[in-house]
């Protein structure tokens, strides 16, 4: 058996890394895998046509300066799929680039299954995308159990196989006190400051962020404040740590190293007693360690304007979306104020015992105490495969 994937970032690359190992195990005989991955797919057998990383170009104008080499790998990966004549195509996330080379090879090839992983957010807004798709994907693996009806109602196949959120390991009482230690941190709370990974964001919510945690540090002066910096935003994003209250521990990888820094960063997301945060996957991270929440998030006016009218959910929050409550307060768009994040802080400190019901709840629905999901998501892979060649 042969299969094609596609993994366009380091996120889809540990999916499928994920997914080789189960699909070895599941599939009895011989299986090998071409595509594009990362290195943790290369590393388990893929024979991956050209770097992955020729494939992460984020931003309009990044787009646009590499649309030649983009659209010259676009055309290789299409004549790759042809010639390698594979069983199954599986692309995972990275839908800017996965789909257009679904669509040239359901146009082309009609006989090559195509599976999708990572199910696109039309619950969320452009719903109508979902009937676009099944032009040209045969079968979806989705993360979220609300998922599948979007893309049944409309003739795709599609299976709820968990979120990896699941099988993520937290922080041991080893590092947590090795974190404790570094910083001389004892019983304090601990607040968490997640203001997102892109330049754009830090630019937007650093300013509004600070000024509500320097609000919060006047009522609880003992607390100390953590700010995971991501890798490579580190020099951007010390230009605000002067809105922050004092004494802030900045986590960055450039400055520990980054085994150190994901060992203090798993630490600090177990021990916090209260997280303020960019909308984003980042709040299942937070449920996964019962860290309490609360959400803020802004953007320009004009795109602020069209998202808001596209928007079709009243949350954008995924244990709000999960759990059907709406525990998790978000202050987003008009209301992204820090009078307002300020009072929702103080009101989830003072109690978050339905986000932590909530926390529960949503690791459950991912499938916590379930097969796990790669596993999950090769058995749902390999029964369409078998299913599409019997039409």
């Amino acid at each position: 058996m042969k299969i094609f994937i596609i993994a366009g970032e380091d996120s889809g690359d540990k999916l499928g890394s994920a997914i080789i190992d189960s699909l070895r195990e599941a599939f009895d005989g011989s299986i090998n895998f071409v595509g594009i991955g990362g290195n943790g797919m290369m590393n388990r057998g893929l024979d991956s046509i050209f770097p992955m990383s020729d494939l992460s170009v984020m931003g309009l104008v990044e787009i646009a300066l590499q649309y030649p080499n983009l659209k010259n790998r676009l055309n290789q990966t299409i004549q790759s799929i042809l010639d390698e004549k594979p069983d199954i195509l599986l692309t995972i996330d990275a839908p800017e680039f996965c789909f257009r080379v679904a669509k040239k090879i359901k146009l082309l090839n009609k006989n090559i299954p195509i599976a999708h992983y990572v199910a696109p957010s039309v619950w969320a807004w452009r719903p109508n995308r979902a009937k676009k798709i099944s032009e040209f994907v045969d079968h979806i693996l989705a993360l979220f159990p609300f998922e599948p009806p979007y893309f049944r109602d409309v003739g795709i196949k599609c299976d709820f196989v968990g979120h990896p959120i699941v099988t993520e390991s937290l922080a041991d009482e080893e590092s947590i006190a090795e974190f404790k230690n570094e910083y001389s941190l004892a019983d304090e709370p601990i607040i968490l400051c997640l203001p997102g990974s892109r330049k754009s964001e830090i630019d937007r919510l650093m300013p509004v962020f600070g000024e509500t945690l320097e609000k919060f540090s006047n009522i609880l002066p003992s607390a100390r404040f953590v700010l995971p910096s991501t890798p490579n935003i580190y020099e951007y994003s010390k230009k605000y740590l002067g809105s922050m209250p004092k004494d802030v521990i900045f986590l960055s990888p450039e400055k520990i190293g980054i085994d150190k820094y994901l060992k203090f960063k798993k630490a600090s997301f177990k021990i916090s007693s209260l997280a303020l945060a960019a909308s984003g996957t980042v709040s299942l991270e937070l449920a996964a360690n019962n860290t309490p929440m609360v959400i803020g998030y802004d953007m320009g006016f004009l795109s602020r304007q069209i998202i808001g009218l596209m928007l079709k959910t009243e949350t954008v929050n995924l244990v709000n979306l999960i759990t059907g409550n709406r525990n998790i307060p978000e202050c987003l768009g008009a209301n992204f104020k820090s009078e307002n994040l300020f009072l929702e802080m103080v009101r989830v400190y003072s109690n978050n015992q339905n986000q932590i019901k909530d926390f529960r709840t949503t690791m459950d629905l991912l499938g916590q105490n379930n097969e796990p999901p790669n596993d999950r998501a090769a058995n749902s892979l390999l029964k369409f495969c078998r299913n599409f060649k019997m039409v």
